[in-house]
């Protein structure tokens, strides 16, 4: 189910998505804390969270199964892995510093006053950007795993949107190269039997992916640290968020400029057409 979300289904909408957000947080097991929900009609999908407030954002309807796996994933975030800014800034930082330790990589170290020093890790290979993006990567790992083993009717729309959905833009660029999230899908069908298989091309890749299930298995059951975990997920997906950046920074993966372009505002959007893909044309609302 795939539906536009014109000006005349809006509340309609809103009213069910609303409805299913109590559901959700009746229904989690552990119970999650109770969460704002903001909801917004806007031509890229987006679902993500904070501390107490959900954010979600699309410009099509799939359904109530698939709001449900959303809203549950972003609850489960803050009880299974709860990563609010004191708790991830901890975490990464620490992971940074055990990495620095196991490369042999110390800081230049500068004293600017009696009570302040100043490290400086210009040097360092992995950005502090790159540690806070894999410990997203490893809360969706144990929010998702948990979906599955509690909820696995959720956990199906779940997947379905992963593998369907998620996958559509390196298609459409037919890369010669595996993807972040690439290498992070690949990674499901090691640690749940059954699903269908992610092909990787490069074989870097693919001998990544034991070790990435391996790491999850073992911080699922409390044999290694959080902590530890991240610093060693760090290490395995480095190159191919390199990688990334650099085709973004080459101009072949950057965003569409949503914003209005006489006020510059990107709220207020209006969808007035759609293109139809059996008919091939653009429909009027």
């Amino acid at each position: 189910m795939k539906e536009l979300i014109t000006k005349e289904k809006y509340k309609q909408v809103k009213r069910r998505l609303e409805e299913l957000h109590v559901s959700a947080w009746r229904m989690s097991t552990p119970i999650f804390p109770q969460m704002r929900l903001d909801f917004k009609v806007f031509p890229t999908e987006r679902y993500f969270s904070t501390v107490g407030q959900v954010w979600f954002v699309t410009p099509v309807w799939r359904g109530d199964a698939f709001a449900m796996s959303i809203l549950l994933h972003e609850g489960h975030h803050w009880n299974i892995f709860p990563v609010d800014a004191f708790r991830a800034l901890k975490e990464v930082y620490d992971a940074r510093r055990l990495l620095a330790q196991e490369i042999g990589f110390q800081p230049k170290v500068t004293r600017k006053s009696l009570w302040r020093i100043e490290e400086d890790w210009s040097g360092f290979p992995y950005s502090i950007e790159e540690f806070s993006f894999v410990q997203n990567i490893l809360g969706d790992y144990l929010v998702n795993l948990h979906i599955h083993d509690h909820y696995p009717l959720v956990w199906n729309d779940l997947w379905k949107f992963l593998y369907t959905e998620g996958t559509f833009y390196t298609k459409d660029k037919a890369l010669e190269r595996d993807t972040t999230f690439m290498l992070y899908l690949a990674v499901y069908p090691e640690l749940i039997p059954g699903l269908k298989e992610v092909k990787l091309i490069e074989q870097e890749s693919k001998s990544k992916v034991p070790r990435i299930a391996y790491l999850i298995k073992e911080c699922r059951a409390g044999r290694i640290s959080t902590t530890y975990t991240l610093k060693e997920l760090v290490k395995l997906f480095h190159s191919n968020i390199q990688q990334d950046l650099k085709e973004e920074a080459q101009g072949m993966a950057v965003e569409s400029d949503m914003r209005c372009p006489q006020c510059h505002s990107d709220e207020g959007w209006e969808i007035v057409e759609y293109f139809d893909e059996k008919q091939r044309k653009w429909i009027k609302l």
